[in-house]
């Protein structure tokens, strides 16, 4: 995918901007630059423009051949386009022939649409975890998917 690369500590700052744009519960500098910083355990990949303008990212740490998503975001000038789709796919692929067979994920029960991109990318739900995420409006139930291969 054209744009796509992977993310180093020198992006720090546009990823932190990307996911206070992305999500109510951004993380923070100290988190983003641990991430960053273990590339072994934490692969993350940033989407840009051809002019350089972030616009999309998505972080999987790994252990052994397992890998989790942790975060995918795309700016919301620019959803609606495929680029979750596209990033996510050529994400695995990489992952993929780098030794990964099984990938998790824990997802809203509310995000139908971020369910919908993980079913389109070979991803099943396996599970649910009871009021998994709070905020201040209450609990919400995580849905928990994978993809395994062979």
């Amino acid at each position: 995918m054209n744009g796509l690369r992977v993310a180093c500590v020198a992006d720090l700052q546009r990823l932190r901007r990307l996911d206070e744009h992305c999500f109510d519960d951004s993380w923070s500098e100290a988190t983003w630059q641990q991430l960053l910083k273990d590339p072994r355990r934490y692969r993350c990949w940033l989407l840009e423009t051809p002019a350089r303008e972030a616009i999309a990212y998505l972080l999987f740490s790994r252990i052994l051949d397992e890998s989790e998503l942790l975060r995918i975001g795309v700016c919301r000038d620019w959803r609606g386009q495929g680029l979750a789709r596209q990033m996510l796919t050529a994400a695995q692929s990489w992952l993929e022939a780098d030794g990964i067979r099984s990938f998790y994920l824990e997802v809203r029960d509310s995000n139908q649409g971020a369910q919908q991109l993980y079913r389109r990318c070979g991803w099943q739900c396996s599970g649910r975890r009871r009021n998994y995420y709070s905020d201040a409006s209450g609990s919400e139930d995580a849905l928990l998917f994978n993809r395994c291969l062979g």
